[in-house]
Formats: C-alpha cells, structure tokens, sequence
C-alpha cells in the first residue's frame, strides 16, 4: 500500500494543501491519504492568572476537529475520484510527531507540509516545521508552496 502523510494546521494554506493532496493522490497512484493536525497543549487563561475550565479546551478542540473533518470531506467530494482518507488529531510537537508518524508506518512514503503555516513567517523563508520535517523525515518531502499571482506592473 502507497500512503501520503498530509499535515495540516488550519491556516488558510491548509485550504489548497488538503485540495494538492488529492490530485497529488490521483496522479501518482496513491492507496491512500493520511491527514493529521498536530496541536500542542496550552492552559487556556481568561486573565493573568484565571484558568479558562477544561471542559472549554475540549469544546474547542472538537470544534476545531470538526473544521478540519469538513474540509477534507469537501475537498474529497470535489476531488474526482477520491482515494480512502483518514483524519486524526495529535498532541504533541509538530514535526515531531508528523516525523514519528512516517517511520512507524512504512506504507507513507511521501510527506506533505505546507510552506508556512500559523505563524507568520518571512515570505521567502521555509516554515521551521516544513524545514525540521523535510531534514528528519524517512521518506520523500512535498513541500507545497501554491503559485503567488504576479502583481501587475502599472505602465
């Protein structure tokens, strides 16, 4: 079996990653997609000092769950012919875990990550996730980048 491990982190290039992930899929013959969101884990406070209640961090966390499930499903409904995808959430460091991932499951041999993501980064410079995910991983590395338009020259 041909897997694709695709991370994705809600930012609005996650949108077009999800979407090159099911072509990319389509095109190389793919058996299946693997998507994961990485979070780590910050006490929530309402104040210096106040906790936010637990039962708070989980809603959001299921909400958030439910983001990504719609969007995968909706660019998979777009997609012609889909391949079988899975979706799962994971505490933990980003490139960590998305590297972790890839070597206990032999059947992932390409990685997708995107450019960039939550932070905001330099334009030109490589995400540190993408760059730590692209120097440890145990498999081939997509970094996808969608073309900028060009900005026109006023004559």
């Amino acid at each position: 079996m041909k897997k694709a491990l695709v991370a994705i982190d809600g930012s609005p290039l996650s949108h077009d990653l999800v979407k090159f992930a099911f072509r990319l899929a389509r095109k190389e013959k793919l058996d299946k997609l693997d998507f994961i969101h990485v979070y780590e884990e910050h006490p929530l406070t309402a104040f210096p000092g106040m906790p936010v209640p637990m039962e708070y961090d989980e809603r959001y966390r299921k909400d958030l769950e439910r983001e990504f499930r719609t969007l995968i499903e909706t660019a998979a409904k777009e997609a012609e012919n889909a391949v079988p995808y899975d979706f799962e959430m994971i505490l933990g460091v980003a490139y960590s875990e998305i590297v972790r991932r890839a070597e206990k499951d032999e059947d992932v041999k390409v990685i997708l990550v995107g450019h960039r993501g939550m932070r905001n980064l330099e334009r030109f410079f490589i995400g540190s996730v993408a760059a730590k995910v692209a120097a440890h991983a145990p498999c081939t590395v997509i970094v996808f980048r969608p073309r900028e338009p060009k900005e026109k020259k006023s004559e």
